[in-house]
């Protein structure tokens, strides 16, 4: 297992948040990706609210050095490539009326322990464990 920082952050007209929202015990990447698109609660039972699972049939082109169009990815493939639409740099803000929630994730320790979780959940760092 792995653990993965899962940061969010809100933008709004009127009020922007960022943070960390979770820590994940996971295999890999595409588990991370697959926990946060299933929208997991976490212990305080806060959901993370996204359109994932609706985007998953868009595709997007991939381009070279020159810009030049050299195959395509699906949206999945996208999320996990970037850990995340936080990292992309293509997201839309331009239509903020009712706000919008960008999700990313970071590699914190690989190869963690059972033993390292349970120490880290009984400090009250809310560790998820992916399944």
């Amino acid at each position: 297992m792995n653990l993965y920082e899962i940061m969010m952050e809100h933008y709004a007209p009127k009020d922007s948040q960022k943070g960390i929202h979770t820590y994940l015990a996971a295999k890999s990447d595409e588990e991370v990706y697959e926990w946060i698109a299933a929208e997991k609660k976490t212990k305080d039972d806060r959901k993370i609210y996204n359109s994932w699972k609706l985007s998953e049939e868009d595709t997007y082109e991939i381009y070279n050095d020159n810009y030049d169009v050299i195959g395509e990815e699906t949206f999945k493939e996208r999320m996990i490539r970037l850990k995340g639409d936080m990292n992309d740099e293509d997201e839309d803000f331009s239509d903020l009326y009712y706000g919008k929630t960008i999700i990313g994730w970071e590699l914190v320790k690989e190869n963690i322990t059972e033993k390292e979780i349970e120490v880290l959940k009984s400090v009250g760092v809310a560790v998820e464990v992916s399944a």
